[in-house]
């Protein structure tokens, strides 16, 4: 069990590469495209996602809603969050960024 859950900590992490943020998840990759990023908040949802923190999570809401085919936005936790969002914002400064700390 404790092998299990080391897997699955160390198997999500999240990769800005060029203008797509990769999620890997169980070290599969999903790519995202900045440009379609249309607010980023922090949560405290509990939902399932490819977020390893319980209390420093960040919900990413597209433009475009075929592009996570789901009405439930992307749940992420970086370790450098505001790092992690300003590299966002140089991508693509239109991301309106709400109640991050």
């Amino acid at each position: 069990m404790l092998a299990f859950i080391l897997v699955t900590f160390i198997g999500i992490y999240y990769r800005i590469d060029g203008d797509k943020l990769v999620v890997y998840t169980f070290f599969i990759p999903t790519a995202y495209p900045i440009d379609k990023i249309k607010d980023i908040k922090s949560t405290k949802s509990v939902l399932s996602a490819p977020a390893t923190s319980l209390s420093q999570r960040l919900a990413i809401t597209f433009t475009d809603r075929k592009i996570q085919k789901s009405h439930m936005p992307l749940l992420i936790s970086p370790v450098r969050q505001q790092e992690f969002i300003m590299q966002l914002l140089s991508i693509n400064p239109e991301i309106a960024v709400e109640n991050v700390r």
